[in-house]
């Protein structure tokens, strides 16, 4: 039984009406290839299961872990279930609590058997490193399946009223307020740049950050707002008639982006705050990365024209190609599946 060991516990699991982040479907369908994957812990009684499953993948679970998930945690170390924490973030985004989440963060690293680290520079916020770091792996973030060919770039301009010579600024993704979008129209807004557009769009997850947004865009034809869920297609089109995708993130929680993954694998530079991802890429020339002045970068990146920010998202999706390709996520996790 123990040799035989073919199911994995992915939390929180992917399902498809839930709208659910790319990476988690991108990773339980690597997984699916070698493993059956499920989305529930096993029951304290139910020792025949726990003696068949290999690992429980651990994901955002800092607000959420309480007493009962703990022990079932425990308990199914010790029938050989391999425990693998997922360190997306500081700390949770729009977190309650941060001294639950704290010390949530700081149970898991010490009782995992596995941190995965999906930026190399975000081990040095391991919590309690010294004790911990060892256990750390780093797996590069999976880049993610462009869309754009089934869509009609022309169309998309038309829709919303954008034409070639503009230069497009988007920011994409859920409407949160850790994502610090205000900054972004602010900065947009101060820099007055003629034949420039900033384009937001997203759902929002929090009724009075979007009103928020709203205000701050008002009587500006130059902002677009499209406040609602976007479809995969669509979003990729989007991305495609963009020239630089901006990422305003607040740094206190973040380390890692998937709007960055996402706009490196269609083809797109970004503008990133210094997050641990951002410098990984830091030898790199296909990211703007900025530590306190968007407002400066942006203007950099808006001089430097199209084509130079093109050249630079061509760069950038090669690097993904090489170095965040399924091939290369698939290996490293069977590897450390069967370390």
């Amino acid at each position: 039984m123990l040799g035989n060991r073919k199911q994995i516990t992915y939390i929180p699991y992917p399902l498809r009406e839930n709208k659910p982040n790319e990476f988690l479907i991108e990773v339980v369908n690597i997984l699916r290839k070698r493993y059956r994957v499920e989305g529930e812990l096993s029951s304290w009684l139910d020792i025949r299961k726990m003696l068949k499953t290999k690992a429980i993948f651990l994901n955002w679970i800092e607000d959420s872990l309480d007493k009962r998930m703990k022990a079932t945690l425990l308990l199914s170390q010790l029938f050989g279930v391999k425990i693998i924490w997922t360190f997306h973030n500081k700390m949770p985004h729009d977190t309650k609590s941060k001294d639950k989440a704290t010390s949530n963060m700081k149970w898991l690293a010490n009782h995992c058997d596995v941190i995965w680290l999906l930026s190399k520079s975000s081990r040095r916020y391991i919590p309690n490193r010294e004790r911990n770091q060892n256990k750390s792996i780093y797996i590069p973030h999976i880049m993610y399946r462009s869309h754009i060919e089934d869509i009609n770039l022309e169309e998309i301009r038309r829709k919303y009223g954008i034409k070639m010579k503009d230069f497009v600024f988007t920011i994409f993704g859920q409407i949160r307020p850790y994502k610090n979008i205000e900054k972004g129209i602010k900065a947009f807004k101060s820099l007055g740049l003629p034949n420039a557009k900033l384009m937001i769009v997203g759902s929002p997850t929090d009724v009075a950050y979007a009103k928020k947004i709203r205000q701050l865009s008002a009587n500006n034809e130059d902002i677009i707002l499209d406040m609602q869920f976007i479809s995969n297609t669509l979003l990729d089109g989007i991305i495609g008639i963009s020239d630089v995708i901006v990422i305003p993130y607040e740094n206190e929680s973040s380390m890692n982006s998937g709007v960055m993954i996402h706009a490196f694998s269609n083809g797109k530079t970004v503008i990133s705050p210094n997050i641990c991802m951002a410098r990984d890429f830091s030898k790199e020339h296909f990211l703007y990365r900025y530590n306190h002045s968007l407002e400066k970068v942006m203007k950099k990146a808006y001089a430097n024209g199209k084509e130079i920010n093109k050249k630079m998202g061509e760069m950038a999706e090669a690097h993904m190609k090489e170095k965040h390709n399924e091939k290369v996520v698939s290996e490293a996790l069977y590897s450390m599946l069967e370390a």
